[in-house]
């Protein structure tokens, strides 16, 4: 074969290309998100940005109230808040039967919710420790159990986003630490992202995984409130001087590609761990250096 004959077979194949914007649509699809503030929030917002109706729940019927009235102040009106405890197996069930009766089939699953307190490792104790891993692994876990099984009965595939965080190589609090069950549930997150994505490839869904780096949310601010109090005032201004980590101004950073790992964009991408960090763990070069005479490019 010449060289035209080559390109044809691939120029050949242009035409049935579906435009970005068809395969970011997300019209008539029905998405389950668990949380209400920061990452969850913008999740929430960019999912219904794109035309799904959301259901998403949270502990806290206040800022579920506030969350859902803010969002339909923008316009999208197919967003309902249900309370719900992700630690608590029969809830995602529940939350999950919620979303089928209010819009349809679940077709979108994002468990975003989430949970960290700082401690010393010898100060962990275990009220503390069930807390965090229930809430970032085992919460993650049984909602998307009970998503699946809607997907699987409805017979119509499916995108099951997880979330991790950086936190899963250990890359925290730089010079604190201090995140032991953060960093195990986050690093669980992966694995079981991959292992259930191996299972649910057969039934047409993808499920991937999202790692967000520092970013700074209402849940954030409150855990580092209550570290505060327990190593005083220290602890704060190491917390705030010694790390360097980029720091997103808004969860929507993270929340675009969340939303975008939900679309279409993602049908050939299975266990994959996306990282949102900013380049965390690199170290940037802070000078040009590329010409050293004084009238180099950089200049």
């Amino acid at each position: 074969m010449d060289k035209e004959d080559l390109f044809d077979m691939s120029s050949d194949s242009l035409e049935d290309v579906e435009p970005m914007t068809d395969l970011m649509d997300l019209s008539g699809k029905v998405a389950v998100v668990s949380g209400s503030v920061g990452l969850a929030l913008f999740v929430v917002k960019r999912l219904a940005e794109l035309g799904a109706k959301v259901v998403f729940g949270a502990r806290s019927e206040e800022w579920g109230e506030m969350a859902t009235e803010a969002l339909n102040d923008l316009g999208y009106e197919d967003v309902t808040y249900k309370q719900y405890d992700t630690r608590n197996v029969a809830e995602s069930e529940e939350l999950v039967k919620f979303a089928e009766e209010t819009y349809g089939p679940v077709d979108i699953c994002v468990p975003v919710a989430a949970t960290w307190q700082a401690r010393a490792f010898l100060d962990m104790d275990e009220e503390l420790y069930d807390d965090v891993v229930d809430t970032d692994m085992k919460g993650q876990y049984f909602l998307i159990q009970a998503c699946a099984r809607s997907m699987v009965r409805a017979k119509h595939g499916g995108k099951i986003v997880t979330i991790a965080s950086v936190a899963y190589k250990g890359q925290d609090m730089a010079k604190l630490a201090m995140m032991t069950p953060y960093n195990a549930a986050k690093a669980g997150v992966i694995g079981m992202t991959r292992g259930i994505a191996k299972e649910l490839k057969q039934y047409g869904i993808n499920v991937n995984c999202v790692a967000p780096g520092g970013m700074v949310t209402p849940g954030a601010i409150a855990n580092c409130v209550e570290t505060v109090a327990k190593y005083g005032p220290e602890w704060q201004h190491d917390q705030m001087t010694l790390s360097d980590a980029p720091v997103a101004e808004t969860p929507d950073m993270m929340a675009r590609m969340i939303a975008t790992m939900c679309t279409h964009v993602s049908d050939f991408m299975y266990g994959s761990v996306v990282d949102v960090c900013g380049g965390a763990g690199l170290s940037f070069q802070e000078k040009p250096w590329s010409y050293v005479m004084e009238d180099g490019l950089h200049a």
